[in-house]
């Protein structure tokens, strides 16, 4: 197993690219070769620092840090996943729970299954996939865990929020707020391959057979061949998204990009000697990971190099190689060892680095050692008063430059620690362990004896970070929104805007859903009225400076107070229609008052029926009895109560086509004369039959025979078709029936006639002009 393999085990991530943006899907999946190393994260990218023991928030556009959670502890490497109000620090026996808008620690919560998880952020979650195990956490208000019942080999999140797991002998899919897992899909157990996502929808590459099977609905659609050159280990590393149509592929090495519609051969890059344990698709770029020279390589759709970035040599003795994180910004985020690095791939392939400090001020290479005496009371040279932290090298090591070359930090740069060593004060090839055993004399007033090789530098301005501590103080229809001021990122704040929105299941009526406004950068609260009393809200507050907005941060959930509820007024302008398919409609418009939540309707039937209808309601389709009449009333509900019947509706009627008439065919000479049955009406009441026959015109009668006349001798279709509407209301749409049909021909011949005279025969002669006239 690969280092990074041990440290994380997580699956390489990928997402679907929408322009330079990510698709709002987020997800994991195993690897072929069992070395997960890719996650993938909701916007803003949280990281532990174990130095620290704080968790930080970088904001990848601005290269910078805009939060932090302090008071964490817990080991080195720690993964971290964020829902919608909370983020969660995952730890060996279980996670910390922290508020993302008050940023302070929570609560801890224990897992008790001994294993690693899979982190995934998605709709609902997010969710810690147990793979040995087979099972899965949802985390959040309520913790849920849903039993796979096998081992899980690959498992990511699409874009419709729902989870897709595949184990040994299916492919399952968990919709989102469901605790039932469907597993339709089979999957072949021997199949070396991984689940990823092709243009937001799940799909296998099955790297044993080299094909990519979309999984959609009930059956998989056709594999299609990837057609590649040369060897493709059941080892090799699967991307988790396409870029321009190409599916990366780390096979040995070599980065493969195969066409996902198969009509392409792939291409292939031969890359330079190294372990590459991960690659991942961002924006128009492809990254990939070298963990034995700590090395990121970026390359275009078409293969063409593009960056090449060392990362900073790890800091301590600690096991593991580098996170790697692909955020729902469009950008890669790598974190290394301890936390304190973070480096940040755009979507165009360049590579730049962000310090993670707690603070982001500049610390000088003792900054972990304890204080140096004051000269007023020296300390013998005999006995250092401390031992670093960390053995210095001999020759400072050599930093290949960020591509492009920016230097992006909070506040001024911090020094590295290898830009302090004196050479003349050391051996080549040693390292000191101790202090100086005969320090220079300093004085308490004199500047220092040294200054740093280079003055760090200013950043450039970036957005602004993420307020603070966001909540709300609610009262009667109201609320004061308070918070505290976010960092400025070297340009200052302007202004805070400031939003409010009703929270899941509160819908008012006669006021409105949601609302901003943008106060002064000096500002610290705003009060908003015109809130549903009772009615619950989501108050939301980022920052503004002339770089551009910051993240948005949400406050909990937040229930308005009021006055004494009473049940609401009763639905007005209840209303029926009744549809040709046996359906009717009932339609109503809310009470007047929009004092109090209401949480639901019941529509009630003079037949007996009682339906519930939900809050954003205002009309339902039914299926009553076929031919019975029923009016209907309409109810609303609040904390309350229950308000009074309304008005009843007319009655109705409820129909459907009628069934096919039975059609019977009489011969004669020239002619046919068609017969059929009533059929049953289905409830409608009958306006017409329309008959057709081959050749002939439709005709419409309202009885059950008709005669067809003075056809040739020639097979004809005749059918019969009843045409219904709603009993007693002429208005209403009609149905047609279902189609009665049979075959007949007339006869051949007419039956002789006897001889006839002259003037006999003249008389018929003039009768039968008569009748061609007529025609």
């Amino acid at each position: 197993m690969t280092r990074i393999a041990r440290a994380i085990r997580r699956p390489v991530a990928w997402w679907t690219v929408a322009a330079l943006i990510l698709g709002t899907f987020v997800g994991l999946s195993a690897l072929g070769r069992g070395a997960p190393a890719v996650a993938f994260q909701q916007a803003g990218h949280w990281v532990y620092n174990a130095t620290v023991g704080a968790v930080f928030r970088v904001d990848g556009g601005g290269k910078s840090v805009d939060a932090e959670v302090r008071g964490v502890q817990t080991e080195a490497g720690s993964q971290v996943v964020q829902g919608s109000t909370n983020g969660y620090v995952v730890r060996a026996d279980g996670v910390i729970v922290f508020g993302k808008s008050d940023l302070t620690v929570k609560s801890t919560v224990r897992i008790g299954i001994s294993e690693e998880p899979i982190g995934i952020e998605a709709q609902g979650g997010p969710y810690l996939v147990y793979r040995q195990h087979g099972q899965i956490v949802r985390l959040g208000d309520q913790q849920q865990t849903i039993t796979v019942g096998s081992v899980v080999t690959s498992a990511i999140a699409t874009a419709d929020g729902a989870l897709w797991l595949r184990n040994a002998e299916q492919f399952c899919q968990l919709a989102p707020g469901s605790t039932t897992l469907a597993c339709q899909l089979p999957s072949q157990a021997g199949d070396a391959g991984a689940l990823l996502s092709v243009a937001g929808k799940p799909a296998f590459a099955n790297l044993s057979k080299r094909t990519l099977t979309p999984l959609t609905g009930e059956t998989a659609g056709r594999a299609v061949p990837m057609d590649v050159t040369g060897s493709l280990p059941t080892t090799s590393v699967v991307a988790q998204s396409d870029v321009n149509g190409r599916i990366p592929i780390l096979a040995g090495q070599r980065l493969l990009l195969v066409d996902a519609a198969g009509a392409k051969k792939a291409e292939s890059i031969n890359l330079p000697p190294g372990r590459y344990d991960a690659v991942a698709a961002t924006g128009a770029a492809v990254a990939v990971l070298d963990t034995d020279k700590r090395v990121v390589r970026t390359f275009a759709p078409d293969g063409k190099p593009l960056h090449t970035h060392e990362l900073s040599k790890k800091k301590g003795d600690h096991k593991g190689g580098p996170r790697v994180t692909a955020g729902q910004d469009g950008r890669i985020y790598i974190d290394d060892e301890t936390g304190e690095v973070v480096t940040v791939v755009d979507g165009d392939g360049t590579v730049s680095e962000v310090d993670v400090d707690g603070g982001n001020k500049p610390v000088s290479p003792s900054a972990t050692q304890k204080p140096t005496p004051s000269p007023s009371t020296p300390t013998p040279s005999s006995t250092p008063t401390s031992t670093p932290t960390s053995t210095p090298p001999s020759t400072p090591p050599t930093r290949k430059p960020i591509l492009p070359p920016i230097q992006v930090t909070v506040g001024p740069e911090k020094p590295r620690r290898t830009e302090t060593v004196e050479p003349t004060e050391r051996k080549p090839g040693k390292t000191e362990t101790t202090r100086p055993t005969t320090p220079p004399p300093i004085k308490p007033t004199a500047k220092p004896t040294s200054k740093p090789t280079s003055k760090p530098t200013s950043p450039p301005p970036a957005r602004p970070g993420a307020p603070g501590s966001v909540a709300a103080k609610p009262g009667d229809g109201k609320a004061t929104v308070s918070w505290s001021a976010a960092r400025a990122n070297g340009a200052a704040i302007t202004g805070y805007k400031v939003s409010f929105r009703t929270a899941p299941g509160t819908y008012v009526v006669g006021l409105p859903a949601s609302g901003s406004i943008t106060v002064a950068g000096s500002t610290r609260s705003h009060s908003f009225s015109e809130l549903l009393s009772f009615g619950e809200y989501i108050f939301t507050v980022s920052a503004t400076n002339r770089v551009g907005t910051g993240p948005a941060v949400d406050s909990k959930v937040t229930q308005m107070s009021g006055g004494k509820a009473e049940p609401p007024s009763a639905p007005t302008k209840v209303g029926v229609a009744t549809k040709a398919d046996g359906s009717v409609t009932v339609s109503w418009t809310a009470p007047s008052t929009s004092d109090y939540t209401i949480s639901g309707y019941t529509v009630l039937g003079s037949d007996g029926s009682k339906t519930q209808a939900q809050t954003y309601q205002s009309s339902i389709s039914l299926k009553p009895a076929l031919g019975k009449g029923v009016s209907y009333r309409v109810t609303a509900t609040n904390s309350a109560g229950t308000s009074p019947r309304s008005a009843a509706t007319r009655t109705v009627y409820p129909y459907s086509p009628a069934a096919a008439p039975k059609v019977t065919a009489t011969p004669g000479t020239g002619s046919v004369s068609l017969k059929w049955t009533a059929p049953n009406l289905n409830g409608g009441q009958l306006v017409h039959y329309v008959v057709s026959a081959t050749g002939q015109q439709d005709r419409t009668v309202t009885t059950t025979s008709t005669r067809y006349t003075g056809l040739s001798a020639l097979q004809l279709t005749f059918t019969v078709k009843a045409i219904t509407r709603e009993r007693n209301n002429s208005s209403s749409p009609t149905a047609t029936g279902a189609a009665g049909s049979t075959t007949a021909a007339p006869a051949s011949a007419a039956p002789a006639l006897p001889p006839a005279s002259a003037s006999a025969a003249r008389v018929r002669r003039t009768s039968r002009r008569r009748k061609d006239a007529q025609w």
